[in-house]
């Protein structure tokens, strides 16, 4: 397995002043992708080029600089590593990783127009650079998540392998690896992304067969070497969201790396996402749909006749739904119910063992007012019963065992 690259005079200044490769202990730490950046643009106003730093003159570098010592040393002693580039650009060609600069053809155009300034200067990968412009379904989940989302993330890789959209996510256990194995096993296109460790990852042995086919292309906008680290794993989340056309949250907690990813697509637009709606979910789920998310339940991948035209008539549909568009009224669902969810997880929690409200608060992540306006109603209507009172705090029962 090998990649066979060139490194453009742009992308080798871009690795010496960003990359971390070597064992050499750093007198200066290397530039972050903001820091970059700033410095690509006072290139730019002086109608240079990354490249050109490469055959700078000392005094040129103090100039471009400003005059501040500091920064030109720093970028002087961070371009000196040629030696160690050249060894570190071996290893990685013969494991058969590439690297791609921001100013390479080739570069991701979803990462140029969603992240702007916070897109990353350097991307590592193996497997074929085109896949990362061709869009696809972002699938992500937690860790350690029930059997029902391991499901229903198998499901809908397989469904996506079948249609021909390709599956973006991690390689993450759990949620996100499930996907990815069920859509390579069905020949599927794959996009992983990963937030550590790529040197490793391209010599697993569950990945193997799929890069040796051209099925799957993994990325990552860290050195091929770097160990795991929970911010990077954090910040990962928001280039799955950025080179996919949809996304799919099939279980998350209220906090955390997944739930993070969630909440700035959310707030940055990037593409619509769904979430997984059943009558078992978690506390993160549930809140994700009362944010706006759209709902996408099991039926719905086994069931519709397109998975892209579902996704495709839903997001529109749930977009005007949000804004309350007239044009949409006469196609309209009826509005989600967060204490119908609420309801049907409350049975499953509380039927066979009771349960105090500070567990309820805890299980469902809502406040004592929310969860005692819940439970009355419920109680009102014959659904949970007042069963007990334990240290202070009542107990609730759900009514519905015989339903």
């Amino acid at each position: 397995m090998t990649a066979v690259f060139e490194l453009s005079a742009n992308t080798k200044a871009a690795l010496l002043l960003c990359g971390r490769f070597g064992t050499q202990i750093l007198p200066y730490k290397p530039l972050t992708p903001s820091e970059f950046h700033k410095l690509d643009s006072i290139l730019e106003a002086s109608k240079l080029t990354p490249g050109s730093l490469l055959e700078m003159k000392h005094a040129a570098l103090v100039s471009l600089c400003s005059g501040k010592v500091e920064m030109s040393a720093r970028l002087a002693s961070l371009l000196e590593r040629t030696r160690e580039l050249d060894e570190a650009v071996a290893a990685w060609s013969g494991a058969g990783i590439w690297v791609l600069g921001e100013r390479d053809k080739g570069y991701p155009l979803r990462l140029r127009q969603r992240l702007i300034s916070a897109r990353p200067p350097l991307l590592f990968g193996a497997g074929p650079v085109e896949y990362l412009d061709r869009g696809g379904v972002c699938i992500v989940g937690s860790r350690n998540s029930s059997k029902a989302a391991l499901h229903f993330s198998a499901t809908l890789g397989c469904r996506c392998a079948r249609e021909g959209l390709t599956v973006i996510s991690s390689d993450m256990r759990g949620v996100d690896r499930e996907a990815v194995s069920s859509a390579l096993d069905l020949s599927g296109r794959v996009v992983i992304v990963l937030s550590d460790r790529l040197e490793k990852t391209v010599t697993a042995k569950r990945y193997r067969d799929a890069l040796a086919e051209g099925l799957l292309a993994m990325v990552t906008p860290f050195s091929p070497n770097v160990g795991f680290s929970v911010a990077n794993a954090i910040r990962v989340n928001r280039y799955q969201y950025a080179l996919s056309d949809v996304a799919v949250v099939v279980e998350t907690r209220r906090k955390g790396g997944i739930w993070s990813g969630a909440d700035e697509n959310r707030n940055e637009g990037w593409v619509p996402a769904f979430v997984r709606s059943e009558q078992t979910m978690s506390p993160g789920n549930l809140a994700l749909l009362h944010l706006g998310l759209a709902p996408l339940t099991q039926q719905d991948i086994e069931n519709v006749e397109s998975l892209s035209g579902f996704f495709i008539s839903h997001a529109v549909t749930h977009k005007e739904m949000k804004a309350g568009g007239a044009a949409s009224a006469g196609r309209k669902r009826a509005p989600l119910s967060l204490y119908s969810f609420f309801l049907a997880e409350f049975r499953t929690v509380a039927v066979s063992r009771p349960q105090s409200e500070p567990e309820i608060m805890e299980h469902f992540g809502i406040e004592r007012v929310q969860a005692q306006k819940w439970l009355e109603r419920a109680e009102g209507e014959g659904q949970a019963e007042k069963v007990d009172v334990k240290d202070g705090e009542p107990v609730w029962k759900s009514r519905l065992g015989a339903c």
